[in-house]
């Protein structure tokens, strides 16, 4: 189990210092104190998994990708919205799928800060970001 805590708390640091970011700034973004972001890395212990997936999040990665690959590759995935996904990505444009890439990997969180709006806060953002596009 230390190793697995050393592993991970390796990759987080790996991919934090990719982004010249700081534990302070790590820790701020991702609601969590400098000193459990220092201690995660040094391997010391675990986040809760509330903890880790802000982490994951501000660092723009998924659980999986601090994983060992013996640990991830273990995981069996549900494959479930395989069907609908590929319906949806044949009615895009290639510049379409790689915006809903680049939305997916990059900003996840703001997707789903956009899913809790309800229809009218919807109406409202798209109204403002239309008038945005078309200097309104």
């Amino acid at each position: 189990m230390n190793e697995l805590k050393k592993y991970i708390g390796t990759k987080i640091k790996e991919h934090r210092k990719s982004l010249g970011m700081t534990t302070i700034e790590l820790g701020k973004l991702s609601n969590t104190s400098q000193s459990t972001i220092s201690t995660i890395e040094r391997g010391e212990r675990f986040g809760t998994f509330d903890t880790m997936i802000n982490v994951c999040e501000a660092l723009q990665i998924t659980l999986y990708d601090i994983l060992p690959p013996e640990k991830s590759e273990n995981l069996n995935v549900p494959q479930i919205h395989n069907e609908r996904i590929a319906l949806i990505l044949d009615r895009l444009s290639s510049e379409d799928i790689e915006v809903t890439e680049t939305l997916v990997i990059n900003d996840m969180s703001l997707l789903r800060t956009l899913n809790k709006l309800n229809p009218n806060q919807k109406r409202h953002l798209s109204n403002h970001l239309n008038s945005i596009i078309n200097n309104d």
